[in-house]
This record gives structure tokens, C-alpha cells and sequence, in this order.
């Protein structure tokens, strides 16, 4: 392998962990919210709640609404146990923060390499250790299948946020379709 192709290597493997951190962010939120909105139903409907003193409730529509409400909620309580948000939400947590750090790896390696004016043995050896970290985020992953629309989505905001242009290469070599 040339110098240039493993310039582009560590440039992929950099805008990849940067997609990843994308994504896997948005997945977590998604987690997170829907965690958040079954806690809240839970809790306004459970007994003792204010909430079913409303005057709305006292309505023939309210007391429809909150019966509505009370088996909408009855449902999510019994299968909340079933969905494992929160074992979810720890290992999404878990996956991005291992992205978060290769991609902040990667980062330093991008910078080493404008610094060095190309693939020094320092480069080379941090390339190496962020390779390790990234089989062991990789070889668990959160969910088997990605989103793919989420995916083209989050792969077109990191060619804009690191375009080929920002990346060094030598001067002599000739910019790639990358």
C-alpha cells in the first residue's frame, strides 16, 4: 500500500467514526425520548395523580379521554419490561462513547499527519491503536440492522463537514474521486 492510500484509509476510517458518532447519537436520542414519553404517560396516570382532577376530566370527553389514557398506559407499562429501553439506552451509551473517542483518535491522527506532511512512524503507530478500538466497537454493535436513510443522511453532513479538500495529501499526488 502507497503512502496515498493509506492517507485515504485513515481519512475514511475518520469520516466513518464521525458518521458513526452521528448516528449513533440520533439513535440514542430516539431511545431516550421514547423511555421519556412512556415514564411520562406512567406517571400521569398513575393513581393519586392531579392530573385526573382536571376539570377537562370531569367532561363526558375527559372522562372518555382518560379512560382512553388509562389503557394507553396500562399497555405501556406492561410492555415497557419487553422494549428494554433502558438496556438499550446504556448500550447505545456505551457505543457512542467509544465512537466519540476513536473519531477524537482519529482526529489527532488527521492533525499528526498535516504536522508530519504525510505517514510518519508516529502516525502510523497511533493508526494502529485506533484500528484495535475500533474492532471492539464493531464486533458489538447495538443493533444488527442500521437505519440506511439515516445513515445516507448522516454520510452526506460528514462530506461536508470534512470535504476531501480540507484533507493533506502530498503535493505531487493527484486528488482521488474520495
Amino acid at each position: 500500500m502507497d503512502n496515498e492510500e493509506l492517507l485515504w484509509e485513515i481519512y475514511d476510517e475518520y469520516r466513518t467514526a464521525r458518521l458513526n458518532v452521528k448516528y449513533y447519537s440520533a439513535r440514542l436520542n430516539t431511545f431516550e425520548n421514547w423511555n421519556d414519553w412512556l415514564e411520562v404517560l406512567v406517571a400521569v396516570t398513575a393513581s393519586g395523580s392531579t392530573i385526573s382532577g382536571f376539570w377537562f376530566f370531569k367532561t363526558d370527553e375527559g372522562v372518555s379521554f382518560w379512560k382512553f389514557l388509562l389503557t394507553v398506559s396500562g399497555l405501556a407499562a406492561f410492555f415497557k419490561p419487553f422494549l428494554k429501553l433502558t438496556h438499550k439506552i446504556r448500550f447505545f451509551e456505551q457505543t457512542l462513547s467509544g465512537y466519540r473517542a476513536l473519531d477524537y483518535e482519529l482526529g489527532d491522527i488527521v492533525l499528526q499527519i498535516k504536522k508530519d506532511q504525510g505517514c510518519s512512524k508516529l502516525v502510523l503507530k497511533m493508526f494502529d491503536a485506533a484500528k484495535k478500538k475500533k474492532k471492539d466497537l464493531v464486533t458489538k454493535p447495538p443493533e444488527i440492522q442500521q437505519k440506511k436513510k439515516l445513515i445516507n443522511k448522516f454520510y452526506e453532513e460528514v462530506l461536508n463537514e470534512i470535504p476531501k479538500e480540507s484533507l493533506y495529501l502530498p503535493k505531487d499526488s493527484v486528488n482521488g474521486n474520495k
